[in-house]
């Protein structure tokens, strides 16, 4: 069998719910990150209730880098991401939030650690700009992961990651309403590192 032949160097994975507001400003700084590698950017838009889906056809019509997919009901951020990394022809692929929290210019950070010899990079946040009950509920995942998944202590599943297409071909067959992204991962491969990076406030 012929092995794939990337059209890209890195694609990028991003589920957008309500987020009108961060699409042009994210898809400028992905554009200067990433100035001299071949990419793709997977906006999926999980049926937002504002005008994220009308952004992303404004940008489609000038920038050819930019991939639109537009959900017909709210699915959740999993199989959001699922549905980008479906369209992905990167050889490796970056999975992002909308809302720069994630920054844009980290992203060359887990592309040249994962080249080491990983298949997956995760980013870790020393410190988290966001709420104190989502602080806890990412605690209380990772403890829960740990049991179910067997996932390292000190691995935090960040959304913020980088993965082999050859791990992204085996997440793709899953075939089931809920997806798990993370779960996946890890009974797909223990090839896995993580590197510390900052994490911003929410645009």
């Amino acid at each position: 069998m012929a092995e794939k032949t990337f059209q890209k160097e890195i694609s990028i994975v991003i589920p957008v719910y309500n987020s009108k507001d961060c699409i042009a400003e994210l898809t400028s700084q992905i554009a200067d990150a990433l100035k001299g590698i071949d990419y793709e950017q997977i906006m999926v838009n999980d049926c937002s209730r504002d005008s994220s889906w009308d952004e992303i056809k404004k940008i489609i019509k000038t920038n050819p880098r930019m991939i639109g997919i537009n959900l017909r009901k709210n699915a959740g951020q999993d199989s959001a991401i699922l549905a980008g990394l479906n369209y992905a022809s990167g050889k490796w692929i970056i999975v992002m939030d909308d809302d720069l929290q994630h920054s844009p210019y980290d992203i060359l950070k887990l592309y040249n650690e994962a080249k080491k010899g990983y298949d997956v990079c995760y980013a870790n946040f020393s410190v988290k700009e966001q709420k104190l009950w989502k602080n806890i509920g990412s605690w209380l995942n990772g403890k829960i992961s740990e049991i179910t998944i067997q996932k390292p202590k000190d691995i935090y599943l960040s959304p913020f990651k980088i993965i082999h297409s050859s791990v992204v071909k085996e997440i793709i067959k899953f075939n089931n309403l809920f997806p798990y992204i993370d779960g996946l991962i890890f009974q797909i491969t223990r090839n896995i590192t993580q590197i510390s990076v900052k994490h911003h406030k929410r645009t």
